[in-house]
């Protein structure tokens, strides 16, 4: 069972969960889009040099194959992780694809319904893992809402795809198995249920330790 921390934001967290020894972790670059769970270009670089176990995962919210390269430059991840993959041309996809190599590629599917599970086939040609997430119902917004979604969809898409798929949205230890026994994912992700109670920015170690327990017994 893969396990996957998201969110990392300050190199002693970075520190601190790789000795924890998940298999992945991830650390969200700003590239002057919204989101609460980015850090300055500096910070990230510092994040990863501060990872000596644990495989790096760039997020990328853009669909501008130059800004995603950009990133990618800036980091140097082991794997490169696009959130709004649905939303790239299949051209587009192709050609960051060929040019992060020898990099891995992660591409997010919406959870929103039995349509998923198709666009999870379109873009697992490309990816190396389909990551399946929540999209918020009033927002929209896709990822890092700490919201469980129809674990029923996940599943049928891990059925119809050779691709890995990582199960996110939600996930922490209290709901880390039963997510698991129903969907049956190659891997799962923590972000805001494995954060700190008053600081969603900075990760509670306790309940780090504890996901990567369970998943890894689930």
């Amino acid at each position: 069972m893969l396990v996957q921390i998201y969110g990392l934001t300050t190199p002693d967290d970075a520190r601190d969960v790789d000795r924890l020894r998940p298999d992945t972790v991830g650390v969200v670059l700003d590239e002057n889009l919204p989101t609460w769970d980015s850090v300055d270009a500096d910070t990230a670089r510092r994040i990863v040099s501060s990872v000596s176990h644990a495989r790096v995962v760039a997020l990328s919210l853009s669909t501008d194959p130059d800004r995603i390269l950009a990133t990618v430059r800036t980091l140097g991840p082991d794997i490169v992780h696009l959130a709004r993959a649905q939303a790239i041309d299949e051209e587009a996809l192709r050609r960051v694809r060929a040019a992060v190599s020898p990099a891995q590629l992660m591409l997010t599917v919406a959870v929103d319904g039995s349509g998923s599970v198709s666009a999870a086939e379109r873009l697992a040609g490309y990816a190396d893992y389909v990551l399946v997430d929540t999209k918020h119902p009033e927002t929209g917004v896709v990822g890092a809402s700490g919201r469980t979604h129809d674990w029923a969809v996940s599943a049928a898409i891990v059925q119809a795809l050779d691709t890995p798929v990582i199960l996110a949205g939600g996930l922490g230890p209290e709901n880390v198995r039963d997510a698991i026994a129903a969907v049956r994912p190659f891997g799962v992700d923590s972000e805001t249920r494995t954060s700190l109670e008053g600081d969603r920015r900075r990760k509670d170690m306790a309940k780090v330790e504890a996901f990567i327990a369970l998943a890894r017994a689930g």
